[in-house]
């Protein structure tokens, strides 16, 4: 697994060595619950494309603009 980010304000993609969540127990729920999906829409989608991405700020209806967004991206190799 790699995990990638951006810097407030910024375009440069990097790597990231750790990454921290802070949220309360629903919006924790909420994230687990939209991980489940992308991992099961992602499984149907391996082989048929070479890599899968899906966003929670779509996925989420509650999603404010400026909020942090979960981008997950799958490929054929991490099936």
């Amino acid at each position: 697994m790699k995990v990638f980010g951006y810097q407030k304000d910024s375009e440069n993609l990097m790597e990231l060595q750790e990454v921290s969540i802070q949220s309360d127990i629903k919006e924790l729920d909420k994230i687990i619950e939209f991980l489940q999906e992308v991992k099961e829409q992602h499984r149907k989608g391996i082989g048929e494309v070479e890599l899968c991405h899906s966003h929670y700020s779509d996925w989420d209806d509650e999603w404010k603009v400026g909020s942090t967004d979960i981008i997950v991206v799958t490929t054929k190799d991490n099936g």
